[in-house]
């Protein structure tokens, strides 16, 4: 929808719903693609700086990441619920008072933790008796402003339903900027405080752009009007309307508290493992986890394209099309996370060959990985029912118990069973944040995520990495063609088993315009 014009508030059909998933979810799915740069970007650093210094930027990036999360206090998430609330509603004033109140209670915070970084940089290093440490989060500690209000502008566009330019800017431009600055710098300065600047420089160049951004996407809502109020034509004084939106920032403040937890939920193993471990180690570990972590990026394509739909239905109180999009995006989730997550097992060996040498020992951890970004990345969606209805607080409390419990699991595990059980620690802590979900939200609204298609596809994974990797490798054949035949039966293989299944009527009806679109312009 062209932002300059006036939003159409009338209820969207099921019909506009599947192409709003499609191409939504579709220009995300572009932008996970363009990031594929920063997946190179971790093997190129622990080649060009060495796998010690990669691992202590990673330790700070891990230590700065639940600052990060907690930056915008929960309103790049109130953004997604309140935005898509209020246009639906027709409520102009309050969406302006929406970007408003996230713009500068993430300013506000994130300085405030900025500076907080600073001061327990040095008992932090001392504390673990590296000094190195104390470099990396001071250096990657001004990112953190930056990186927040990336967060919460581009959040803005996507809650109004405009997915292009977070393929722009956290697509292409951020990760794709972070590389190049890392080989430059990797090349001249191969240092930690090196590798620590390029963080810093692709954030900030990333940050102005998503200013941009938001000016492009909110034109009938000048930006800078929206943001300070006085600064309208004439320098009129703003009127009596409040200047914040103070049921956002109820909503919005356990939501950030939450994103706090849940960050140390994906961060405990390898903030705990620099306890246990020298920082080669740490960097093995780091590496196979940010690998994993592709597994889910599909699901965190579809998160900015759920969410406004599922908070429209919530405010109509339109049971029927919540648990129809529900089902539809858990389902397309689904079908595309499965055979991403079976290649990167079947050729784990081949992806760690990408960093230096000592990271292929770490091929078991991967695959405990990979299947806890399987169940987020599959089941992730219905936590966003509880969170576009307002339930902040029970989101609140789901992290809290899941962070405990990794907490705990990591402090028995990591000594007894090392990275292994680290691995094991976080997969178990975020199966069960996706239980305690997938029981809230039927009980609340009656709903859940599953459908034969989700079975299905599960079904078709099942069988085809039994055969890739079992079956393929019983073969005696040459190393080529062996990975050939893994590529072809993941491939081709899935795709013919979900045929076989049947595939459903939305799906059908996406293959037969994508082929029209294809083929039409091809044939006369």
């Amino acid at each position: 929808m062209p932002t300059e014009q006036a939003p159409s508030f009338a209820a969207p059909d099921r019909r506009q719903d599947v192409r709003h998933a499609a191409v939504g979810a579709g220009t995300n799915f572009l932008a996970i693609l363009a990031s594929l740069s920063e997946a190179a970007f971790h093997p190129v650093a622990a080649h060009l700086f060495g796998t010690a210094f990669y691992g202590l930027y990673r330790w700070g990036v891990s230590c700065s990441e639940p600052l990060l999360r907690l930056s915008p206090l929960g309103t790049d998430k109130g953004l997604l619920r309140h935005i898509a609330s209020h246009r639906v509603a027709g409520e102009a004033e309050l969406e302006q008072r929406s970007l408003r109140t996230a713009f500068w209670l993430t300013l506000a915070a994130s300085l405030a933790l900025t500076a907080l970084a600073f001061l327990f940089a040095g008992p932090l290093a001392a504390l673990q008796g590296k000094p190195e440490v104390a470099i990396a989060i001071r250096f990657l500690a001004p990112s953190l402003p930056c990186s927040a209000l990336i967060l919460v502008l581009i959040s803005a566009t996507m809650a109004a339903k405009t997915m292009r330019y977070n393929l722009l800017v956290r697509g292409i431009t951020q990760p794709l900027s972070l590389l190049l600055l890392a080989v430059l710098l990797g090349t001249l300065f191969p240092t930690l405080v090196g590798l620590c600047a390029a963080h810093l420089l692709a954030v900030a160049l990333t940050a102005a752009l998503a200013f941009w951004a938001a000016a492009r996407v909110f034109r009938a809502m000048p930006l800078a009007r929206a943001l300070w109020p006085a600064s309208a034509p004439g320098g009129t004084a703003p009127n009596s309307a409040p200047f914040f939106h103070g049921e956002m920032v109820r909503f919005s403040i356990p939501m950030g508290i939450s994103e706090f937890l849940n960050s140390i939920l994906q961060r405990t193993d390898i903030i705990l493992i620099a306890f246990f471990a020298g920082p080669e180690t740490l960097g093995v570990y780091a590496g196979a986890e940010a690998l994993s972590r592709v597994a889910s990026n599909i699901r965190y394509a579809f998160d900015p394209v759920a969410s406004p739909v599922l908070s429209e239905s919530l405010r109509q109180k339109d049971m029927g099309r919540l648990r129809y999009n529900l089902r539809l995006m858990t389902r397309w989730t689904t079908i595309i996370t499965v055979p991403l997550l079976l290649a990167m097992i079947v050729f784990r060996n081949e992806l760690l060959r990408l960093f230096p040498q000592a990271f292929l020992a770490a091929g078991p951890v991967l695959v405990v990985l990979l299947f806890g970004h399987l169940v987020n990345g599959t089941l992730g969606l219905t936590g966003w029912v509880i969170a576009m209805a307002g339930r902040s607080r029970l989101v609140l409390l789901n992290n809290l118990v899941s962070a405990s419990v990794n907490v705990v699991l990591c402090c028995l595990l990591i000594p007894r069973m090392g990275l292994l059980g680290a691995a094991l620690s976080s997969a178990s802590s975020v199966a069960l944040l996706q239980t305690l979900q997938l029981v809230e939200v039927a009980l609340l609204y009656r709903v859940h995520p599953f459908s034969r298609g989700f079975f299905k596809a599960v079904a078709a994974g099942a069988v085809v990495l039994l055969l890739a990797e079992f079956a393929v490798g019983a073969l005696d054949l040459p190393t080529l063609a062996s990975l050939m035949l893994r590529a072809f039966v993941i491939l081709a293989g899935y795709g013919l088993i979900l045929v076989a299944l049947g595939l459903g009527a939305e799906e059908r009806e996406l293959v037969r315009k994508s082929w029209r679109k294809v083929f039409g312009r091809l044939l006369p």
